[in-house]
């Protein structure tokens, strides 16, 4: 498979699995809310136009209302758009333009939006480089982008305890901060950086994996359809997961699940 075709193959696959979530994602992702609101408190207090990269349920972009003129949500998940437009309640102002796109062909005018938000969206991207590069070219002059992701380091504990279980391949592995930074400055955009890790806890293992897949983030990149979804657990493999996360990582009854997030501030 050509890495064109297995790129597409693998958004065609994430846009799938995103859009199978969207209707359990809030309930489940209150970590992916606390990142994505830190991140909405480094924004400028007011935008004309504003992008929401990676919108989802669109909980946050509502809140986004209040900081812009004119707002456009864009996902590439047709069933996070099509869930979100339902549960928006539309006011009297300009209502929220929802859009399916992709990050890394923002299917928008060459300087057209004064402000970029993005939280816990872009790490799905195979390419740091285009992405940074499509940020760099809808902005205007002076425009300004707040990015949210994880990065190496992420689901360590979950990483290190499947390491012990079986040989194969359960966790994706992340771009590191430096890849994200750097590929920020080649598109020529100015970058300050703050990382911090949020940590979910658990009752066990199957509640942490379900944190995991109720969010869509359980999919595999790089691999077929077959291949796309965790293997099959056995009763066995699962004991021994949950034995050795317990022994390792378990604290007062509780597994603890580890994100390492990059905050980019960018301007034009």
């Amino acid at each position: 498979m050509s890495q064109s075709i297995l790129v597409n193959h693998n958004k065609a696959r994430i846009a799938k699995q995103f859009s199978r979530a969207a209707v359990t994602y809030d309930k489940l992702a209150k970590v992916q809310l606390d990142i994505a609101l830190d991140a909405k408190a480094m924004l400028p207090e007011h935008s004309h136009c504003l992008l929401d990269i990676g919108c989802g349920t669109g909980r946050i972009t509502q809140a986004l209302r209040q900081q812009s003129q004119q707002l456009l949500a864009m996902d590439l998940a047709f069933g996070m758009l099509r869930h979100a437009s339902f549960q928006t309640m539309e006011p009297s102002e300009a209502p929220i333009l929802w859009l399916q796109g992709d990050a890394e062909q923002l299917p928008l005018q060459t300087c057209s939006v004064d402000t970029i938000f993005s939280s816990m969206a872009l790490q799905w991207c195979a390419h740091p480089e285009q992405v940074l590069s499509e940020i760099h070219r809808v902005l205007v002059p002076t425009g300004h982008a707040v990015i949210a992701l994880m990065t190496a380091g992420s689901f360590s504990e979950l990483s290190q305890s499947w390491q012990y279980v079986d040989s194969q391949r359960h966790i994706n592995e992340f771009y590191p901060t430096d890849t994200w930074v750097q590929a920020a400055l080649k598109s020529g955009l100015k970058v300050d950086i703050k990382k911090q890790c949020y940590q979910t806890w658990h009752p066990d293992i199957r509640h942490l994996l379900t944190s995991i897949k109720g969010v869509g983030a359980n999919i595999l990149l790089n691999t077929s359809d077959k291949q796309s979804q965790n293997p099959a657990i056995n009763r066995h493999k699962f004991n021994t997961l949950e034995h050795f996360y317990f022994l390792h990582f378990g604290a007062e009854q509780q597994l603890p699940l580890s994100y390492q997030i990059l905050f980019l501030k960018c301007e034009k």
